[in-house]
C-alpha cells in the first residue's frame, strides 16, 4: 500500500520545500522506494530543486489545487491526483502551503502530516495556532487519522538549550522529529545536490531527521496492520455471534493507537522531548563516574528500572517498532515535557 505524506505549513520560509525535496530524494536513493513528489506550492521550489539536481529517480509533478474555489473542490482534485500517483509509487509526498480556505478533511487523505517550524516565538505561536484550528483531525478517533510530526528546522546550536522551548505548548498529540540545524549548506545545494550527501552539521541532522521519519512510517504501518487484523477478527463468525451491546461497545470505543504510549497527553514544547533526551543521556554518562552511597538501594532501583525497560522493549518489539524509536520511547515516556 502506498504511504502518503503531507508536508505543510501556513508560514513561508520554514524549510518546507527543503524538507520535501530532500526527504523524497532520501526515500528514493537510500531506501530504494518508488517515490513521487507532488508540488502543490505555486512557487514550485521543491519540484525545481529535484528537476535541476542530479536525478535520484523521483517522479516530480508540479500541480495545482483550485484553492480559490473553496468548498470540497480542492479535496476532490487532490484525491484524483493522489489516486493517480499511488498507482506506481511506494511513497507519495505532497508539498503544500496551507490556506484556511482548504477544508481540514484533506489531511485525512494522508498517513502522515509533517509540519515544519522554526523555533522563534513568532513561528512557534503561528504553528501552535495552525494545529489548534485543526486539532480535531489529529485528536479524531477515526482509524485513518494522520500521524502528526512537528519538525523543527533551521535550528541554531544555542537554541537547543534555550528555555524558550519549554514555554510554548501545543494543543494536540504529536511526535517530535529531530531538529534540522541551520546551515548555509541547504541554500548552496538548492538545485545542485542533497543534504544527505553533506558532511556538515546540517547534513548530519537531516539524516537523523530522515531516519526518524522512516521509523515513524514503520510505526504507522504496524498500526494499520494491527487495525486491519482487528477488523478481520471482528468480522469472524465467532465475533458475529456476540451480543449487540458488545458489538456496539467495540465499535464506539476509541481505536488503539501505537503512538498513544509514546506521546501521552500531548502538552509538549516543540523541542522539549529532544532536550530532555539529551539531558538524560548526559546524566547517564555522569552517573557512571559517581560511586553510589547505598549500593543495596541503588541496585534495587536499577533493577526496577531495568524491568520497566524490558517490559517497554518487549511491548514495542511485539509491534515491530525499530530500535531507533524504542530508544526514544525509553528516554521520553517518563518525562513531563
Amino acid at each position: 500500500m502506498t504511504f502518503k505524506i503531507l508536508v505543510t505549513s501556513q508560514k513561508g520560509g520554514v524549510g518546507k520545500s527543503t524538507l520535501s525535496a530532500n526527504l523524497v530524494a532520501y526515500f528514493s536513493r537510500q531506501m530504494q522506494l518508488k517515490t513521487t513528489l507532488i508540488d502543490w506550492d505555486p512557487h514550485g521550489s521543491s519540484s525545481n530543486w529535484l528537476l535541476h539536481a542530479p536525478n535520484v529517480g523521483v517522479v516530480v509533478q508540479h500541480l495545482s489545487l483550485p484553492v480559490d474555489q473553496g468548498g470540497n473542490r480542492p479535496i476532490f482534485e487532490a484525491r484524483l491526483q493522489l489516486r493517480n500517483a499511488t498507482k506506481t509509487s511506494d511513497i507519495v509526498l505532497c508539498d503544500l502551503t496551507w490556506s484556511d480556505s482548504l477544508a481540514a478533511e484533506l489531511m485525512f487523505e494522508f498517513d502522515m502530516v509533517l509540519v515544519p517550524t522554526s523555533v522563534s516565538e513568532i513561528e512557534l505561536g503561528a504553528t501552535s495556532g495552525f494545529l489548534s484550528r485543526n486539532r480535531w483531525v489529529f485528536d479524531s478517533f477515526a482509524a485513518r487519522r494522520p500521524m502528526l510530526l512537528v519538525c523543527p528546522t533551521r535550528v541554531l546550536p544555542e537554541q537547543l538549550a534555550s528555555n524558550i522551548f519549554t514555554k510554548q505548548r501545543f494543543p494536540v498529540s504529536f511526535m517530535l522529529a529531530p531538529p534540522v540545524q541551520e546551515s548555509q549548506t541547504a541554500r548552496d545545494l538548492y538545485e545542485r545536490g542533497f543534504l544527505m550527501d553533506s558532511e556538515d552539521v546540517c547534513g548530519f541532522s537531516f539524516l537523523q531527521f530522515a531516519q526518524a521519519v522512516c521509523a515513524a512510517r514503520e510505526m504507522r504501518m504496524a498500526q494499520s496492520q494491527n487495525n486491519t487484523q482487528q477488523k478481520v477478527v471482528s468480522q469472524s463468525p465467532a465475533t458475529a455471534s456476540s451480543s449487540s451491546s458488545e458489538r456496539f461497545a467495540t465499535s464506539t470505543a476509541p481505536r488503539p493507537n501505537v503512538l498513544d504510549g509514546l506521546v501521552g497527553s500531548a502538552q509538549y514544547s516543540i523541542l522539549g522531548r529532544h532536550r530532555q533526551r539529551k539531558l538524560a543521556e548526559t546524566q547517564k554518562v555522569e552517573s557512571h563516574h559517581v560511586q553510589p552511597k547505598n549500593p543495596v538501594l541503588n541496585t534495587a532501583k536499577t533493577q526496577n528500572e531495568a524491568n520497566k525497560t524490558v517490559d517497554t522493549s518487549r511491548s514495542l518489539s511485539s509491534l515491530g517498532i525499530p530500535e531507533f524509536i524504542r530508544r526514544i520511547s525509553r528516554n521520553t515516556t517518563s518525562a513531563k515535557l
